[in-house]
């Protein structure tokens, strides 16, 4: 009873997990849902096909704010209705920071309905979520911006079990590192910390700032739909540090000279992050997640000796500001996971993969992708396979990796 099964869908540049737990597969826990055409097209049946078996979600991720993560969330929630009728299936708990867990004492502040503010706010939710380019989302009506459309306002009005493990207050290590779950799955989390979270406050209130609002921020009906919105509008710095794949001397020697240099989006930095134990073994989840802060986090726990997982799932699509070369020095799996069709930012980056694969080990690595792309394939190469000794998997639609 102690096998934990990952299902990774096709989420194009996104990210969404299903990991089942135990031989009966009876305990399911949904970690992030992609674009809303993932949901269409994947995540809704499989959901179904759960509820008909008389299974539930007892966990639903939503690690940070991005429109890869949580597009297909909002069909769901929103499909689902509420907690009570769970037309699609009943969800035990949700894990998901927004607005009001920012705010240490956000019932204190007063509500100004006539303010400036508000005004500010009501002009934000208009603007709703950011324009996606892909052709998933080309595939799917756009997401309608209004009061209450907001990822956090579908939870409140579905009257989720909503960070009740945290006391309703942020997911972060201050708050509860340790969760159990159940009697036999433990939950560490590794990020965000208040820092992250501190960074994200202070990102919205210069964003308003940059928009015309000079007075103290106070809390309003807008505030979660707004921060959700704004906050989901911020750029990424993309760094430009994947090598000329059609080179034919590159060689891994050549890639592994490349500086790392840490991803600064807040975004990001707020997200949850941490480990899944189920009896003896665990998984490494680490969503768009800072390496620093990860490391940090592991060597308390661990101290400095290498940590052996039973799989990782690398950190924003195998991006190389996101996998520092010191965290992996301390962590290693045989199973590695990379979830992007690299059609936004041209992930996964050559040098995270082959960092990975570049260590010695007993016994094989192998790294399950959702799609080709560029890096992967110039990853499968027969030769680099045998000398590093690692395998390339490619996973489909309701293919199972059992762990």
């Amino acid at each position: 009873m102690t096998n934990i099964y990952v299902e990774m869908f096709p989420a194009s540049n996104g990210d969404s997990f299903l990991i089942s737990c135990g031989d009966d597969q009876q305990i399911n826990i949904l970690i992030d849902s992609g674009f809303a055409a993932t949901y269409k097209n994947y995540i809704r049946q499989r959901l179904i096909d759960l509820n008909e078996q008389d299974k539930r979600l007892k966990l639903m991720v939503i690690t940070h704010i991005d429109s890869d993560h949580i597009f297909g969330a909002l069909k769901l929630l929103s499909e689902n209705e509420n907690s009570e009728t769970a037309n699609i299936i009943p969800i035990d708990h949700i894990w998901h920071n927004s607005f009001r867990h920012l705010q240490v004492d956000y019932e204190k502040f007063k509500s100004n309905e006539e303010s400036k503010l508000n005004r500010l706010l009501e002009g934000i939710v208009a603007r709703g979520y950011p324009n996606e380019v892909t052709e998933e989302l080309k595939q799917d009506k756009p997401i309608g911006a209004r009061q209450g459309s907001s990822l956090a306002s579908l939870i409140r009005i579905g009257g989720y079990s909503w960070n009740s493990h945290f006391d309703e207050k942020a997911v972060c290590i201050e708050n509860q590192p340790y969760i159990n779950l159940t009697d036999n799955i433990k939950i560490t989390i590794l990020s965000p910390s208040y820092k992250e979270l501190e960074k994200l406050e202070k990102y919205w209130e210069k964003e308003l700032y940059k928009l015309g609002y000079k007075e103290k921020i106070t809390s309003s009906t807008f505030f979660d739909d707004a921060f959700e919105f704004l906050v989901s509008r911020e750029k990424l710095r993309i760094l430009n540090l994947q090598r000329n794949i059609s080179k034919p001397n590159l060689t891994f020697e050549n890639i592994l000279n490349t500086e790392f240099i840490e991803d600064t989006s807040v975004t990001n930095g707020s997200s949850i992050s941490f480990i899944l134990q189920h009896n003896n073994k665990k998984i490494l989840f680490l969503g768009d997640s800072h390496p620093s802060l990860i490391e940090q986090q592991l060597r308390l726990f661990f101290g400095d000796e290498v940590i052996w997982f039973d799989a990782i799932k690398i950190s924003h699509h195998a991006s190389s500001g996101n996998t520092s070369p010191s965290l992996l020095e301390i962590i290693d799996s045989s199973n590695f996971f990379v979830s992007t069709n690299g059609s936004r930012h041209g992930h996964p980056d050559l040098i995270t993969l082959v960092q990975i694969v570049h260590r010695k080990i007993d016994g094989k690595r192998k790294l399950f992708f959702n799609y080709k792309t560029k890096a992967s394939e110039f990853m499968d190469n027969e030769d680099r396979k045998k000398e590093y000794n690692y395998e390339i998997h490619y996973l489909g639609y309701k293919e199972i990796v059992k762990i």
